[in-house]
């Protein structure tokens, strides 16, 4: 089984090789999370029960894992694979804690509180926090257990969220 910088090494060496490839991935890396927080908005408006129910638990699940991603970069410091590495990634980062990938954490947190609230939409989420993840792998501001950790972090929140929401509000 190939170590975390090992699968890291592998997917960031697929930059730099094509053009397009490189833009997509850039692309999921910066952009993406704001274009899923946006569809999850108009859901809002657009959406049924179930999509309100689901941005209710996201509301909630960002606030927690807000909460738990800073309670964990008081006890661990993971730097980044760039500067470990030293490497140069296809975006700009300042050169901050990798673990937990926040972006994935947030685009877990849309991609979850879809599947909690048993949304239509929430296949699409979960397609597009992958792209998210292996976007932050690619461009090399991440290794793949920093995106395992955002994907557990934004479950963990979710989770939580659903349940506080299903005991005050009974929903």
């Amino acid at each position: 089984m190939p170590s975390n910088s090992e699968l890291f090494l592998t997917i960031y060496s697929l930059g730099n090789q094509n053009y397009l490839l490189d833009r997509f991935f850039i692309f999921g890396a910066n952009e993406l999370i704001f274009i899923t927080f946006f569809i999850s908005l108009v859901l809002i408006l657009l959406g049924g029960l179930k999509e309100r129910k689901a941005f209710l638990f996201l509301l909630i699940g960002l606030l927690i894992a807000e909460i738990l991603i800073k309670i964990t970069h008081i006890f661990y410091f993971e730097p980044r694979p760039y500067v470990t590495l030293n490497l140069v990634p296809l975006i700009k980062h300042v050169p901050d804690a990798a673990f937990p990938s926040e972006h994935t954490t947030m685009a877990a947190a849309v991609a979850f509180a879809s599947f909690f609230a048993k949304s239509k939409y929430a296949l699409l989420f979960i397609i597009l926090m992958l792209w998210v993840g292996f976007s932050r792998i690619f461009v090399g501001v991440h290794y793949p257990l920093d995106i395992l950790g955002g994907i557990l972090y934004g479950f963990i929140s979710i989770f939580i969220s659903s349940k506080i929401l299903n005991k005050f509000l009974d929903i």
